[in-house]
């Protein structure tokens, strides 16, 4: 997992897709972001689907011996990658027989399990909050079971920070060094300083049960909190809600869609830790997905998956519209720092497991209001739910995780 200075703003994305003459897909209409799809990103999206049972498959078995040898999974070639310590399992060699019935899946060795890098992430966190606060604004862990990348925030950033904490006589910024230093941890760690800091993102008119991608803003009486995005419809105890991104909204928010406020419904069972809340407001089983923010064509959500590295996924939020070629890459966790607050007006928690994405074309993959949008990968005609957006900075995107939502939740996108 990943440790980033994320600001509270809202998400972005854009030119992440190229316009064409035809539709590469016989599934897209004109106005859906399948029209403008370019066929190469698309070939690419349709050949991770038929591989998708081959990730959940491998990720189930992790999940069922969640302190075993396991790396990490990715998308490599025609097939799949399973990073590996050690001897595979028991449930691992299971899930291996099924996945490579559906597809090539390539056993790597790991240097280190998920269990230990993770351990020593969480290590470096607990030692940065212990000092006060550092210049690190992430700490990723390797898809691969290599090791860390701790990231200092750039020094500009790491500057503005100080300043704002001499003001108000807070204690200086540990370096890099020292919190390593003081965290002992036993694995691979090299040290790098990022060339720009990591944003957090904050449809139009919609009416229920609600879509996802919508635009949502919440508000505390007549109090404006912030504007942001629907995403997937989940079904959890029993019934359906609205879920979004937890830095938007707290309890006892309302949130209000579209331009005409109309009412929705208020915000509950919040994940701060995980950036993920629910509106309690019927959730349904599409999802907009035109390029422009404003359109009204949708596609159906038809089932949902787990975190694969080098997947392809797009997003669809309300600034943005649809936003694709988002490459997924490692996990995070997130710290908020005092100078971008969330809408409630906290700083200093972290938020854990949101999964890196880059843009593979260079474009800006959030904008600002597109926190909480719906995260998807292809499934035949309709989609498959992979997440919800959480933060972002230019070519990047960050975002919670499907499997975070039925941990927590025991939800699941709402389905026709």
């Amino acid at each position: 997992m990943l440790h980033l200075s994320v600001l509270i703003a809202g998400l972005l994305a854009a030119g992440s897709v190229h316009a064409s003459d035809e539709p590469v897909d016989p599934t897209a209409k004109s106005g859906s972001f399948l029209a403008t799809l370019d066929a190469d990103t698309l070939a690419i999206m349709r050949k991770q689907e038929k591989l998708q049972p081959a990730v959940t498959a491998l990720y189930e078995a992790h999940l069922q011996s969640p302190g075993s040898g396991f790396a990490g999974v990715a998308f490599e070639g025609d097939g799949v990658w399973l990073y590996y310590k050690g001897p595979l399992s028991l449930d691992m060699r299971n899930a291996l027989d099924r996945a490579r019935g559906v597809g090539a899946v390539t056993v790597k060795p790991a240097d280190y399990s998920l269990a230990e890098l993770e351990a020593a992430a969480a290590k470096i966190d607990k030692a940065a909050r212990k000092l006060g606060g550092s210049e690190i604004q992430a700490v990723t862990i390797r898809n691969d079971g290599g090791g860390l990348d701790v990231q200092r925030m750039p020094r500009a950033a790491f500057e503005k920070h100080a300043a704002s904490r001499a003001k108000a006589f807070g204690p200086t910024l540990a370096t890099a060094e020292r919190v390593l230093a003081d965290a002992r941890v036993d694995v691979r760690v090299d040290v790098s300083t990022a060339t720009e800091t990591i944003e957090l993102m904050s449809r139009t008119d919609d009416s229920p049960p609600w879509n996802a991608g919508g635009y949502w803003v919440s508000r505390r009486g007549t109090q404006f909190r912030a504007q942001c995005t629907t995403g997937f419809g989940i079904r959890a105890y029993n019934r359906t809600w609205v879920l979004s991104a937890a830095h938007c909204a707290t309890t006892p928010d309302v949130g209000y869609q579209g331009y005409d406020g109309q009412y929705m419904g208020p915000v509950t069972r919040d994940q701060y830790s995980y950036d993920l809340i629910l509106i309690d407001a019927g959730g349904f089983y599409r999802m907009f997905d035109n390029v422009q923010p404003n359109g009204n064509d949708y596609k159906n959500v038809l089932g949902w998956g787990y975190h694969s590295g080098g997947e392809l996924l797009c997003q669809s939020s309300m600034s943005s519209g649809v936003v694709c070629g988002l490459r997924t890459g490692s996990s995070t966790n997130v710290s908020w720092p005092r100078e971008h607050p969330d809408s409630d007006g906290d700083w200093g928690y972290t938020v854990y497991g949101l999964i890196q994405t880059t843009q593979i074309n260079g474009g800006t993959a959030v904008r600002g209001g597109d926190s909480g949008g719906p995260v998807f990968s292809l499934l035949g005609d309709g989609v498959r739910a992979k997440g919800v957006v959480s933060a972002g900075s230019g070519t990047q995107m960050y975002f919670q995780d499907w499997a975070d939502v039925i941990r927590l939740y025991n939800g699941y996108p709402v389905q026709p």
